[in-house]
């Protein structure tokens, strides 16, 4: 793995009226890492992917992509510069295909006109991304008919056709069952190392086996930090999480 860093955050913070759900926040991603961002709910995960992905400015402290300040960058220049991300909630078309869904990935994001063929927007990058998840025989299939596990590879593949450098993974097995997690628990595996992640994730079962450095938020900071092992054995982090998780 590379020495050189993907992401940092130093001393981010970030208060809605009173109350704070992020508090001198200091995170380091190396490039090429498999990074799991852990805890329970209220922890701040979420709204720090928020300001590391530009959705939200934190209200003090910096954040560095490869190097470069991207505080008060927008979502579309991070975007612009390697910064991909995927959501709890669904962002896809339901009503159009798989191929219409991968167009617009690659797309400005709006709807081609009548007169353009969808699949003239489909270049070679789209294909093998589609390919790699397992998608090209559903290319023309309704996403609207899909299953919830073939939607969040639908999800990835269109994060991913925009070839990101860091890939920001918000709870990517939220919703599947234990044969889907396993499936997109390979996929994500077997993504080259060009591609870095940064992944939230309740299923601990899958954190520990993709990542290689975990990180715990608790009450808006990094309370640990540490490989799968050490953050396994953590006595603190048990008391925090995982004990709670397995109630």
């Amino acid at each position: 793995m590379s020495t050189e860093q993907a992401l940092g955050v130093a001393g981010i913070a970030k208060s809605f009226g009173s109350l704070v759900v992020a508090s001198d926040v200091h995170l380091s991603v190396a490039a090429g890492a498999r990074h799991g961002l852990i805890g329970v709910n209220g922890a701040g995960k979420t709204t720090l992917f928020n300001m590391i992905a530009g959705e939200l400015r934190p209200d003090r402290g910096d954040i560095h992509f490869f190097g470069d300040r991207i505080t008060r960058d927008s979502v579309i220049q991070r975007t612009l510069k390697g910064l991909g991300r995927t959501y709890q909630v669904s962002t896809l078309v339901p009503t159009v295909t798989v191929r219409q869904n991968l167009a617009l990935a690659r797309g400005d994001g709006r709807l081609p006109s009548l007169w353009q063929p969808w699949d003239e927007a489909l270049d070679d990058v789209l294909l093998a991304t589609a390919d790699r998840l397992g998608l090209t025989p559903l290319l023309d299939d309704l996403v609207s008919s899909l299953s919830h596990g073939t939607l969040r590879q639908l999800e990835l593949a269109m994060v991913l056709a925009q070839e990101p450098r860091l890939l920001l993974l918000d709870e990517p097995a939220a919703g599947l069952s234990r044969s889907e997690r396993q499936v997109l628990t390979e996929m994500l595996r077997d993504l080259p190392r060009e591609v870095t992640l940064l992944m939230i994730e309740h299923d601990m079962d899958m954190v520990l086996a993709l990542s290689d450095r975990i990180s715990v938020l608790h009450q808006g900071e990094v309370f640990a930090e540490g490989s799968p092992d050490e953050i396994a054995a953590h006595d603190g982090v048990r008391d925090i999480y995982l004990g709670r998780a397995h109630d």
